[in-house]
């Protein structure tokens, strides 16, 4: 109903806008030229141009409001009050300086243009002045608030199903290394409760656990998590209606999808994986390093075990196999990076020191 309600707003702007210029152009009509010392006037000329420049301005309007309420929607409403505030403050000494070159030169077309272009630069410097800077304007309007960095410049961030499923951006939010604006868009609410409400028990534990993250996130007054009502009927998928959302907003999108992350790396939205994140905070092994690990199963090759470490690393335990259901200290052979994870490549101690021995 909101977005009828809306259409139909838009449609009546652009028609009064319309309707405005056309009957300011046919009432005045300035466009006329002289035939035989005698001016010639178009009305039909003048009520088109005033029609289609009503228009253009409408048009305009429409798309600074809508790129306004796009910083809105991404936590950046302070700093663009900022920016009104310091702008208008600009457009004062924009007027002032206006008066005063009006008093100390002639009236001229020059002149005009350069009372125009001052009103304009004061304007413009005054917004860009208040738009980057956040304690001057909030401690007129009597705020309390201890100082903060300006977070205006760091995107949101739109939080997928899966990373919110997941659950350790909740863990990852509490440490405090989350920062900017985390958004939870309608549709994907929506998403996970079609999953909370499956008839299939394991779905319907994971959308639940996922609504308690989310509920937790909201409760965390470390970040700030705010729910877009925004949608994409033409989009297929909550994928792609994310990555719509992230090209809008300028935002970046919190996942642990890998099909997600692949995409929307390719239309040059910003990802941030946590599963990215796990494998780059996973310590690092040199070959020589001895390690302790628990052989639980066995490998793929003749003789090899499998084991994994405390962070989930899986660790590969050459002449292991004999050691199942044991801990055993190995030594480091190599490490594999892989799109999954990091594996681990080590020998029983007493193998690798006879192995070297033997070389030596």
């Amino acid at each position: 109903m909101k977005k009828q309600v809306a259409l139909a707003m838009r449609i009546l702007f652009y028609l009064t806008a319309t309707v405005l210029g056309l009957l300011l152009m046919l009432v005045n009509q300035p466009l006329a030229w002289t035939w035989a010392d005698k001016p010639v006037r178009l009305p039909w000329l003048n009520a088109l141009s005033g029609a289609l420049g009503g228009a253009l301005l409408a048009l305009i309007m429409d798309e600074v409001s809508r790129a306004v309420n796009r910083r809105v929607e991404a936590g950046e409403g302070q700093a663009l009050l900022g920016g009104a505030l310091f702008g208008l403050v600009g457009a004062l000494f924009g007027l002032l300086g206006y008066a005063v070159l009006a008093l100390l030169f002639s009236p001229s077309l020059w002149l005009q243009l350069a009372q125009a272009a001052l009103i304009f630069f004061l304007t413009f410097l005054g917004f860009r002045l208040g738009y980057l800077q956040d304690l001057p304007w909030a401690s007129l309007l009597g705020s309390t608030n201890p100082p903060q960095i300006h977070t205006a410049h760091i995107p949101a961030k739109l939080l997928d199903t899966s990373v919110i499923i997941d659950g350790r951006i909740g863990d990852l939010a509490q440490t405090g290394f989350i920062d900017g604006v985390l958004i939870t868009p309608q549709f994907v609410l929506d998403e996970m409760q079609r999953i909370a409400d499956s008839s299939d028990n394991l779905r319907r534990r994971k959308g639940r656990r996922g609504l308690d993250i989310l509920s937790e996130l909201q409760r965390n007054p470390k970040v700030q998590v705010e729910l877009l009502n925004r949608d994409y009927p033409q989009a297929a998928g909550v994928d792609r209606k994310l990555i719509q959302l992230a090209k809008e907003l300028g935002a970046a999108i919190l996942t642990t999808d890998f099909n997600l992350n692949k995409v929307a790396k390719v239309e040059g939205v910003q990802v941030l994986n946590i599963n990215e994140l796990a494998n780059a905070m996973k310590p690092r092994f040199i070959p020589g390093e001895e390690l302790e690990v628990e052989v639980i199963d066995r490998g793929e090759e003749i003789g090899q075990g499998i084991g994994y470490l405390d962070d989930g690393t899986m660790v590969v335990i050459e002449n292991g196999r004999r050691f199942i259901g044991k801990k055993i200290h190995t030594v480091v052979s190599s490490s594999l990076q892989t799109e999954a994870g990091k594996m681990l490549f080590v020998r029983p101690k007493g193998d690798a020191q006879g192995r070297w021995n033997d070389r030596a």
